[in-house]
């Protein structure tokens, strides 16, 4: 039998969700996906939704020079949808919905095609008490990445942005 983890270790008790309030989040930003594509797709717009299952933030001390940023593990059931559709030439803008809840990101990234009127809604959740690294090498750049890869670690879609400050919260630890 696995012994219950040390909360006493604060990145571990972060991690509990007692009252539900990162489930609670979770949820509604699931819900908020689903109503931004409901209301493209009543627009015309081709829409792909995908559920990343876990999202690091990554920093250029963790692995190449230029794959720092928010790195999004796409399950295996969504790889298709997303690689049909992604082409980086065409997707040149973004929009970023989301809040901070206790340090953790919750984030809708919405990468856009606008001749083509396609978009892909990305739902995410990330510990931003982890980032400084990101943050950093984001503010060197000028420029943060999102990263799209399968669990296999096979990058399938990079995106740059120029403005990245709706993605990011500054921890306050």
């Amino acid at each position: 039998m696995i012994d219950d983890p040390d909360v006493s270790d604060p990145r571990i008790a972060r991690q509990q969700d007692p009252q539900g309030v990162q489930t609670e989040a979770w949820k509604r930003t699931l819900e908020d996906m689903e109503a931004i594509a409901e209301s493209r797709r009543d627009d015309g717009w081709e829409v792909v939704t995908i559920m990343a299952a876990h999202t690091d933030t990554v920093s250029r001390d963790m692995g190449e020079e230029d794959t720092f940023g928010l790195m999004h593990v796409v399950p295996n059931n969504y790889v298709d949808r997303f690689t049909d559709v992604y082409d980086s030439d065409e997707f040149t803008e973004y929009l970023a919905y989301g809040t901070d809840v206790n340090g953790f990101m919750f984030v809708v990234t919405e990468l856009i095609d606008p001749p083509a009127e396609r978009s892909i809604l990305i739902a995410s959740r990330y510990d931003m008490t982890r980032a400084e690294g990101m943050i950093n090498a984001a503010e060197d750049a000028g420029v943060l990445y999102t990263h799209l890869k399968t669990i296999d670690g096979t990058i399938i879609g990079s995106f740059e942005h120029e403005e990245y400050e709706p993605l990011i919260s500054r921890p306050n630890a």
